[in-house]
């Protein structure tokens, strides 16, 4: 077993979960984690992460950041996290469905506002596969 804590500017989003196996999303792709794994500092990209503990499978969102792991703790510091309980599933669909008509609109965008609109989609996209993970 190892510990698992995220944190965000907003606060803590978990603090010291016991786990057994975490998926990770990172910029390289999925890592998974397990217990005695080697010492990593790796880049966060937006998606679900997802934890073992001792008796449920339990998912969380997170954008962007660093995963540190480090003897038999793994820091997460993400710049947005939630527990998929928490997810709002309507705001989230809200949230996609605004990036995607930005995104297929007749204006037009600049670089800024593309990559931010990007950013916007890939993070509801996130959210939502978080949020109906919630009862797995």
């Amino acid at each position: 077993m190892f510990k698992l804590s995220v944190l965000t500017p907003n606060g803590v989003v978990v603090k010291n979960l016991e786990c057994s196996d975490l998926i990770i999303p990172t910029v390289r792709g999925e890592i998974n984690v397990l217990p005695d794994h080697t010492h990593i500092l790796t880049e966060l990209s937006t998606g679900v992460m997802s934890v073992k503990t001792s008796g449920e499978k339990r998912h969380f969102h997170v954008t962007h950041g660093l995963c540190k792991v480090l003897k038999d703790e793994v820091s997460i510091l993400a710049i947005t996290s939630e527990k998929a309980e928490d997810i709002d599933l309507d705001r989230a669909k809200m949230a996609q469905k605004k990036a995607q008509e930005m995104l297929a609109g007749k204006e037009s965008l600049s670089d800024e506002q593309l990559l931010k609109y990007q950013r916007k989609l890939s993070r509801a996209a996130a959210r939502l596969r978080a949020g109906y993970l919630r009862g797995a």
